[in-house]
Order: structure tokens, then C-alpha cells, then sequence
């Protein structure tokens, strides 16, 4: 025998490149994934859903209590007996951009809602209508004064946290 037939050849090394690249794919996949379903990604579920179904918004609720309650007088019910409203109110939203536009349009948002509140009296406020019109009109006020100052309204919802006529 020779021994070059002899000799054991050595076994050619196996390249493990192909399992770290196949890993690093199913990692990748399952994350973009992930975020996908999370919302994080544009066309997640919350896009793809029914169209007149509403949309859920996944990111936490955010919310912030104006500086302090509103005083106002009510517009005047005829009998010449003067009339207050002190409210206290509270916004959500789940942008934060939208909470940093309302503090730094504060006195608007103040000034505004003042105006919007003064103009009720008291017998269209005692109904429990009454009030939750009130609480819309309190929100589209914010929502427009937002829109026209950062082109966003981003508040979600209104919240009267007190609500005291005498």
C-alpha cells in the first residue's frame, strides 16, 4: 500500500455562516413582525381592520389637569340674581406633542374656554345634557385652538373633574 492511501485525508471544515445568517433572519423577521402587530410599523393591524370599525390606539393614555379651576359668572337667567360655575378640567391624549401645545397655549385655551363657559346659564347647565354638551363644546375648543396654533389637535377627550354652580 501506498501512503498516500493510508494517510486520512482531513475533513473539510463546515462553515457555520449559513446558521448565524439564518438566525440572524428569523431574529430580524420576528421582530419586524412583532412591531408590526405592536402598531409601530405603518400597515399593522389597526389599518388593515374593518374601515368603520374605530381605531385603537395602543399607546398609553396621557393626561393633563388645567393650572386651576375656571370661574365664571353665567350668562344672566332674567331674574338679576348672579350666577357662578367653578370647573375643573382635565384633558387625554396619547401624543405627547399634544400636552406640550396645551401648556404653551395655556391663556389661549384659558381665555377661550372662559368665553365658552360664561355663555350658559345655569337652567341649560343643570341637566345632565346640558352638561355633556357643555364637556363636547369645552373639547372642540381646545381641539381648535391646538389645531390653529400647531396644526394638531391631539386632545382626545374632556373630563370635568369638578363642577360646582351656585
Amino acid at each position: 500500500m501506498s501512503a498516500e492511501m493510508t494517510a486520512e485525508q482531513p475533513a473539510a471544515k463546515k462553515s457555520r455562516l449559513p446558521l448565524i445568517l439564518g438566525v440572524v433572519v428569523l431574529l430580524a423577521g420576528g421582530g419586524a413582525g412583532g412591531a408590526w402587530y405592536a402598531g409601530l410599523l405603518p400597515g399593522g393591524p389597526e389599518t388593515v381592520a374593518d374601515p368603520d370599525a374605530p381605531v385603537t390606539d395602543r399607546r398609553p393614555e396621557l393626561y393633563h389637569t388645567l393650572d386651576s379651576n375656571l370661574v365664571v359668572n353665567l350668562r344672566s337667567d332674567g331674574r338679576g340674581r348672579a350666577r357662578y360655575l367653578q370647573v375643573g378640567i382635565e384633558v387625554m391624549t396619547r401624543d405627547p406633542r399634544a400636552l406640550e401645545a396645551l401648556q404653551a397655549h395655556n391663556a389661549v385655551v384659558r381665555n377661550n374656554l372662559i368665553m365658552l363657559l360664561s355663555d350658559h346659564t345655569q337652567e341649560e347647565l343643570s341637566t345632565r345634557e346640558g352638561r355633556e354638551a357643555l364637556q363636547t363644546a369645552a373639547l372642540d375648543e381646545i381641539r381648535a385652538v391646538l389645531e390653529a396654533r400647531v396644526g394638531n389637535p391631539g386632545i382626545e377627550s374632556l373630563y370635568f373633574t369638578s363642577f360646582v354652580m351656585q
